[in-house]
């Protein structure tokens, strides 16, 4: 799991260090979570394009990655246990390269954390010597390989979804696809949708997925007096929801741009029950810095960040 992170861009910086609810208040607080989905989401992927300058360096335990980023020069670097491998990069001539601890020629160093790949002709020794390269990569790679789901800015689900649509495991950013997960909980995964269900009736609502109309799976939202389609729920309870099964889901890292957005005391509440029961980590982005404490958990850290 990480526990460290540096987010670089324009020539700011912002570190956090992660407890099980990290709070960033300040300047850039989106693009520091953005940053980090995209790198952890795209382990063995090629790099994402984001903004022209931009640097991550991430840490767990004795294993740490970084990665610089800029117009004309990309330098990516593992270290495990104090062995550290650097790659180089460069667009324009389209060099691929490791330079540390030896420099040859790779296949590909413009993906994140890349193998130890090379077309030259090297030498028995070296050939070990790159074999030994990829273990420590390996072991950088398993232990940044965290389950990450990301959600916000504005989370919006849908009320209906086509019932043909493929099996939805994972819920899009701004929850738009609920249904969809939910229908797959309610068949698949029942102690979890049933976690779900009993969450909300905690807060005077019920929800109930099923085919509404012809070809249509939809959400049905329920008090006391009242049942109405997921698109007229309140705005708290439509993104209580989502992050309920998002927590359901079992990532490993939960990011939340603009987590204080229809955000209410009750409904953080019912969510740090919910992260008690659970081992994923939430960094969340929040105006409303009295949110921290309406979030009844001890490993908690509010931090400023500027970039």
């Amino acid at each position: 799991m990480v526990e460290y992170v540096e987010v670089g861009t324009a020539g700011r910086r912002a570190s956090v260090r992660l407890t099980e609810v990290t709070l960033l208040v300040g300047t850039g607080k989106s693009l520091f979570l953005e940053i980090l989905h995209q790198v952890l989401s795209n382990i063995g992927k090629k790099l994402p394009r984001l903004s022209k300058d931009w640097s991550l360096y991430m840490q767990s335990g004795d294993v740490s990655y970084s990665v610089i980023v800029r117009k004309r020069r990309v330098r990516q670097s593992v270290s495990v246990k104090g062995e550290e491998v650097v790659f180089e990069y460069i667009p324009e001539k389209s060099v691929h390269r490791l330079i540390k601890p030896i420099d040859i020629a790779v296949t590909s160093a413009d993906v994140i954390m890349p193998e130890v790949k090379t077309e030259e002709h090297v030498s028995v020794v070296a050939e070990e010597e790159i074999e030994r390269l990829n273990r420590l990569i390996a072991v950088a790679k398993k232990r940044f390989s965290v389950r990450t789901q990301i959600l916000g800015p504005y989370i919006n689900p849908r009320s209906l979804i086509d019932a043909n649509t493929e099996q939805l495991t994972s819920l899009d950013r701004h929850g738009r696809n609920l249904p969809g997960v939910l229908s797959y909980l309610s068949l698949h995964k029942p102690t979890s949708y049933d976690s779900i269900r009993a969450a909300l009736r905690k807060l005077g609502f019920s929800v109930s997925v099923g085919l509404a109309k012809p070809g249509k799976i939809g959400v049905l939202i329920s008090t006391k007096d009242l049942k109405m389609p997921l698109f007229r729920a309140p705005c708290s309870i439509k993104s209580f929801l989502v992050i309920a099964t998002a927590l359901e889901l079992n990532p490993d890292l939960l990011l939340v741009d603009n987590f204080d957005y229809c955000l209410t005391r009750k409904t953080a509440e019912a969510i740090a029950t919910l992260l008690k029961q659970k081992s994923t980590k939430l960094i969340a982005e929040i105006h409303n810095e009295e949110v921290i404490d309406w979030l009844d958990l001890s490993n908690k850290s509010i931090v400023e960040i500027k970039l």
